[in-house]
């Protein structure tokens, strides 16, 4: 007992030593400077060699003190490489943008797409391995499918570890998918990655290009799905899927329902021919249509050709409703007939006169009047301006300030109009960037080609489509809704709040929110 004792006391005395004699060298101390000087690089040999070799030398009965030496360094070295990790992966995270788009549902999707996220950026997978199913699958497009939830689970982990510690991904978000009314994860500017959920787990995962579905140059999968009823006379029996260079394609691996779950190649695939009148061509592709939902799934072009024989085959009849109301009604008497050529130097007083017939709950202040002055051809681009001229013969186009309204619904709905009246005026060379087409009633969206076969049917069942007039944060204000079209913009849904006090704005707050985004690639 006494010899295990002193042989203890000896081995703590011993790494006590080898320790001091360690911080004795690291202070460098002058003694052990003046010992060694003239030694040359006997100083570094000494440190490279260090003190627990020494003692190897003189006492070989302690080389298990060397060894829990050893072992302590290794923990120590351990330890300080964790603290240094640790300390360097926030500033090592600020490198990624990890983003929540505004507005999403709060529903599981919105959940799923959150953990996803943190899990790729921050490497939090507890939380992504509870959310997925004994069953999950990921789907990689066109290459292949994974399956089972430990294989799910590595490859998604061994993912982050060749794109997103490697830097070749640097921006995750998650973004809503109108294609599917509900959120996903967007990984840089191409790539989606989609859910099916099934009683609250994650039942398939499918990582595809972001632009699968194109129609236009900005179709994709966060935008509106394809409308069957206004393609089906363009479809025909696939007889060979391929791809752009002709080579053969498989139906498997493709993009499944994510409604239902039927996989790719139990989906009806069909080819379509399909004019783009935008752009006065045809898109020949392969489409596929879901049997059990009737959702089309997936639509990939294979190549665009010019046809002078078909390119002008007339647009199928509308399936919107042309029924209006009374904001849209007052629009119609509002607006000219025609943009262009409905207003113009010989009859602009004319228009003016009857607009303010129309404005029944709008009025100009006494003593002032209303004028319009048509685009100059001059500079880089003009409008119609529409200014309020006051007794002392001052112009202005802060014409709010002038004006008396009705807190009514027709009162703002109508300074909303006017405020905006210019948009529909002639305008001249850079000025038509401002050009709009309201969208007063469904019937309106078969005019905007781009939209011609989409199903904005969710737009309908979210009222975000039709114009309204709704009450504000309090009870002087009122907010007008309205939908507009332009080609460098896409389709926008506009909100302004006005605030009236005594029938004058004080205040007036603009939002919008893209609904469809859209650039036509022209410019002036």
């Amino acid at each position: 007992m006494k010899t295990t004792i002193i042989i203890a006391v000896y081995w703590v005395v011993a790494i006590a030593a080898v320790y001091t004699i360690r911080w004795h060298n690291s202070k460098k101390n002058r003694l052990l400077k003046m010992a060694l000087k003239g030694f040359g690089e006997k100083e570094s040999i000494w440190k490279r060699i260090g003190t627990h070799a020494f003692i190897i030398l003189l006492l070989p009965p302690l080389m298990p003190v060397v060894i829990l030496v050893l072992i302590i360094d290794k923990c120590l070295k351990h330890n300080k490489m964790e603290k240094k990790t640790k300390k360097e992966e926030p500033q090592d995270e600020k490198k990624h943008s990890a983003k929540m788009e505004e507005n999403l549902p709060n529903d599981i999707y919105t959940q799923v797409s959150k953990t996803m996220m943190d899990a790729l950026i921050f490497g939090v997978f507890d939380d992504f391995e509870e959310m997925l199913d004994d069953a999950v699958e990921t789907v990689l497009y066109r290459y292949k499918t994974i399956r089972g939830k430990a294989e799910v689970r590595a490859y998604w982990w061994d993912w982050r570890i060749r794109f997103v510690l490697t830097k070749k991904v640097t921006n995750i978000e998650v973004v809503l998918s109108r294609y599917y009314s509900h959120a996903c994860v967007k990984v840089e500017s191409d790539q989606l990655i989609m859910f099916e959920i099934e009683d609250g787990k994650i039942f398939k995962i499918v990582s595809l290009p972001l632009r699968l579905t194109s129609i236009y140059s900005n179709d994709n999968m966060l935008n509106y799905p394809l409308k069957y009823a206004r393609i089906k006379r363009y479809l025909a029996p696939l007889e060979e899927s391929v791809d752009k260079d002709g080579n053969p394609m498989p139906l498997t691996d493709r993009m499944p329902c994510l409604d239902c779950g039927m996989e790719s190649q139990d989906l009806k695939w069909y080819s379509i021919r399909i004019p783009d009148w935008f752009y006065n061509r045809w898109q020949i592709g392969q489409v596929s249509i879901c049997p059990q939902c009737g959702r089309i799934v997936e639509f990939k072009e294979v190549k665009t050709v010019e046809s002078e024989d078909d390119k002008n085959l007339p647009i199928e009849g509308s399936s919107y409703s042309k029924k209006g109301n009374a904001l849209s009604d007052c629009a119609d008497r509002i607006f000219p007939e025609d943009s262009d050529e409905g207003v113009n130097a010989d009859n602009l007083e004319a228009f003016v006169s009857r607009l303010l017939n129309e404005l029944t709950d709008v009025k100009v202040e006494q003593g002032c009047r209303l004028v319009m002055r048509l685009p100059e051809e001059t500079g880089s681009g003009d409008r119609t301006h529409i200014l309020v001229v006051d007794s002392e013969g001052d112009e202005t186009e802060e014409i709010a300030a002038h004006l008396e309204i009705a807190p009514t619904e027709m009162g703002v709905w109508q300074l909303y109009l006017l405020e905006r009246l210019h948009t529909v005026l002639p305008l001249w060379w850079h000025g038509g960037y401002n050009r709009r087409k309201f969208i007063l009633r469904e019937s309106d969206i078969d005019e905007i080609i781009p939209l011609k076969f989409h199903d904005l049917s969710e737009l309908n069942r979210q009222d975000k489509l039709m114009p309204c007039v709704t009450v504000g944060s309090d009870e002087h204000s009122l907010v007008v809704n309205c939908c507009y079209w332009n080609d460098w913009e896409g389709l926008v849904r506009q909100s302004v709040e006005y605030k009236l006090e005594n029938g004058h704005v004080i205040s007036d707050e603009d939002s919008r929110e893209v609904l469809y985004q859209f650039h036509c690639g022209m410019w002036f």
